[in-house]
């Protein structure tokens, strides 16, 4: 006797002949293929070509049930459901019962697949059919949701409540759209605050910037919106700035923060100085011995010409000014932001020869 749990491939004599594999001759059979065959199979283009045999709406109908069973089996068939639905649309149906059904059973596999969009698409076309499909307005009050578009999900559950005042489905659909609207709207109304106090805040900002004369140009958008710039403290209305400090004698440079505007050069330096510099092996920089400077650009006419070159000169700035006094000075512009001042030991051959290229 065989043993019928054995392998699966069997050798079989008679029937279809000595050592033939039984599985592979039976996927020749169209009753029993698993797997489209690669050559022309004459049967079962024969029985393919019977889908299509008979009235559209027969058609349709058997499209749109084989689409209800895969369906059914769940999402390893919901792509092949969602093939059958469009086939049985593709069709020449006049059924708008038929059709209305396949455009809301594909909405449901799509409302699956989380394609929200597709879904609201085949929902407005039965609704057009039927304006009383409670099941396409269900289903559009889910994907609206998912969209966060709860306003008009919210309108959906109110027109399909219209119609079934007790659907208890879409009774908790509106409630849950409701409470996500609050959630919503909190946010909404936080970040127009949020947003509002900032415009502000930039006002105050602009108009404290052009009340003390100040000049600012920018090289580029993204440098106009840098975190490192220049805030307002309301509290004592004194603008706080980040400034560079550079030494072009060993190529080092400091970045202060925060220099309150009502601050001295000096106030900054002694703290700076307290103790040497790391990159001063000679321990000339201390406050009393520096000499501090800003850059600015003087435009000079070309000979033979009317453009205009920009020719770079160096103004000195007293230890004791405030930032406040030289951001105002009619020669200084702010750079992207971040005022610039050059730092020069007052006894030294470096700083002549520095100067020297500015005369």
């Amino acid at each position: 006797m065989t043993n019928m749990l054995g392998p699966q491939k069997a050798k079989v004599d008679g029937g279809f002949g000595e050592g033939t594999d039984l599985l592979k001759e039976m996927n020749k059979i169209p009753l029993f293929m698993t797997e489209l065959p690669e050559e022309e199979n004459d049967t079962l283009a024969a029985l393919q070509s019977l889908i299509y045999d008979g009235p559209p709406e027969e058609v349709a109908e058997n499209f749109k049930n084989q689409g209800n069973e895969c369906f059914k089996v769940g999402k390893s068939q919901y792509k092949d459901a969602i093939n059958y639905y469009t086939k049985a649309l593709e069709t020449d149906c006049k059924d708008d019962k038929i059709i209305e059904a396949c455009l809301t059973n594909r909405a449901a596999v799509n409302l699956e697949l989380e394609n929200y969009r597709k879904v609201l698409i085949d929902c407005s076309k039965a609704l057009k059919l039927n304006p009383k499909n409670i099941k396409a307005y269900y289903r559009s009050v889910k994907a609206l949701y998912a969209l966060d578009r709860i306003e008009e999900a919210i309108d959906c559950c109110e027109h399909g409540l219209a119609i079934q005042p007790n659907n208890l489905a879409l009774q908790n659909e509106k409630e849950k759209c409701l409470k996500k609207k609050e959630v919503l709207d909190k946010k909404r109304k936080e970040k127009e605050e949020r947003e509002h106090k900032e415009r502000e805040s930039e006002e105050e900002l602009k108009r404290a910037i052009k009340e003390r004369n100040i000049r600012m140009e920018y090289s580029s958008s993204k440098a106009q919106t840098s975190l490192r710039s220049v805030r307002l403290d309301k509290q004592t209305n004194n603008l706080i700035w980040p400034v560079f400090f550079l030494y072009p004698e060993y190529k080092e440079s400091d970045f202060i923060e925060s220099f309150n505007e009502e601050s001295t050069f000096l106030d900054h330096l002694e703290v700076m100085f307290e103790q040497h510099a790391p990159w001063d092996n000679e321990k000339k920089y201390i406050p009393s011995q520096l000499l501090i400077y800003f850059e600015y650009n003087l435009p000079t006419p070309v000979v033979g010409g009317s453009d205009a070159v920009p020719t770079t000169k160096l103004v000195k700035v007293g230890k004791n000014c405030t930032l406040k006094e030289v951001l105002s000075h009619p020669k200084y512009v702010i750079k992207d932001g971040i005022p610039n001042f050059i730092i020069l030991l007052e006894k030294s051959k470096f700083k002549e020869e520095f100067l020297a290229k500015f005369k």
